[in-house]
């Protein structure tokens, strides 16, 4: 992803905010106005965005210039964790720019990008991806099929959570299960979140920790804007009691063919411990904003947020802003950056209560 240059605009617009995506609800942020700067700064003005204890995302990685290690300049920690794949040129969902390639190893060890360890109950996580090949394909089986786990979080006492798929049972096939801890059998996500070829899908992971023996963790996945799964799981018992602190990217556990050249492609790739977040988008209510592109901050106050600016192949002016908070929670309407030809926002929603 590149940043672009932009004239200095400003919009001034008040909201209330509702549901959003999965465990978004009744939301406090108000944007009360929006700058973009000449150095591609977007400064948003309002109140109830929460505070949050480091502005950046724990890690962003954009693999432009050739870097395939997070962008420090965007990133909360500078310890360098590098991708094992290539940079290549590619026009992704936020435009054209450089993307990270992976070849399926024959190592079933091998990853795309090495485990990120992090210290917290929560974690947001945001990307892009793309495959080259179907899992349904029986040329890309090894002995005993495709088993693919798209991501997966890990604890020290080896409870772990995933999203698997397995060839021979097609591509559709995908299920969500907290290992040594469930409390009932694998949830299906099944069209909702198919593995799709030669299609890049924004992918969100929005996971909370559950108490011991409670059946109240969150690892719910938002595709391309849209709940594919928002269930509750028992993620920890007395035997496995350690709460999940290492996020790993596509494990693929079948060797496959040794002939096949079977890559995986990443782009902005946005991990954080807390909830907060800033999309811009072209559509003016958040349920609506299925292509939602993610913003780095590089301040985050109560009542002022400054953020990166990219509008990805956008025009800005066509774009909407949204805010969410510690929460998890989203302005519903959008604030529309433009120049002289801003609509008045659409009527508040009536308040509601929150679950």
């Amino acid at each position: 992803m590149k940043l672009i240059r932009h004239s200095s605009i400003t919009t001034a617009v008040a909201i209330t905010a509702i549901i959003g995506v999965p465990n978004i609800g009744l939301a406090d942020p108000v944007i009360d106005s929006i700058t973009l700067s000449e150095n591609s700064e977007m400064i948003i003005f309002g109140s109830g965005f929460t505070s949050k204890n480091h502005a950046a995302p724990l890690y962003y990685f954009d693999f432009e210039n050739n870097n395939l290690s997070q962008n420090t300049k965007y990133s909360h920690l500078s310890s360098l964790v590098t991708a094992n794949g290539i940079t290549t040129s590619e026009t992704t969902p936020t435009g054209v720019g450089n993307s990270m390639r992976w070849r399926v190893s024959q190592d079933y060890r091998a990853l795309p990008i090495p485990e990120i360890d992090f210290n917290s109950n929560q974690l947001y996580v945001y990307f892009h991806r793309r495959y080259n090949f179907s899992i349904s394909d029986s040329s890309t089986w090894g002995s005993n099929g495709f088993n693919l786990k798209t991501n997966r979080l890990w604890a020290d006492t080896k409870n772990n959570i995933y999203i698997g798929y397995q060839g021979k049972e097609g591509n559709s096939s995908g299920r969500v299960y907290p290992e040594y801890t469930a409390d009932g059998g694998a949830v299906w996500t099944g069209s909702r979140l198919p593995q799709v070829q030669n299609t890049w899908s924004q992918e969100e992971i929005v996971y909370q920790s559950g108490d011991i023996g409670v059946k109240n963790g969150r690892f719910d996945l938002i595709r391309d804007g849209s709940p594919a799964h928002d269930q509750p799981f028992r993620m920890r018992t007395s035997s496995y009691s350690e709460p999940y602190d290492q996020l790993v990217f596509d494990q693929i556990t079948d060797q496959t063919p040794s002939d096949k050249y079977l890559y995986i492609y990443f782009d902005n790739i946005y991990i954080d411990d807390s909830f907060h977040r800033v999309y811009v988008s072209e559509a003016a209510s958040f349920l609506e904003a299925k292509q939602r592109l993610i913003q780095v901050p590089s301040e985050w106050q109560d009542n002022r947020i400054v953020a990166y600016f990219d509008p990805g192949s956008y025009s800005p002016s066509n774009l909407y802003v949204y805010v969410v908070d510690a929460q998890g929670r989203a302005n519903s309407n959008g604030i529309r950056i433009c120049q002289s030809d801003c609509p008045s926002p659409p009527n508040p929603p009536p308040s509601v209560g929150v679950q």
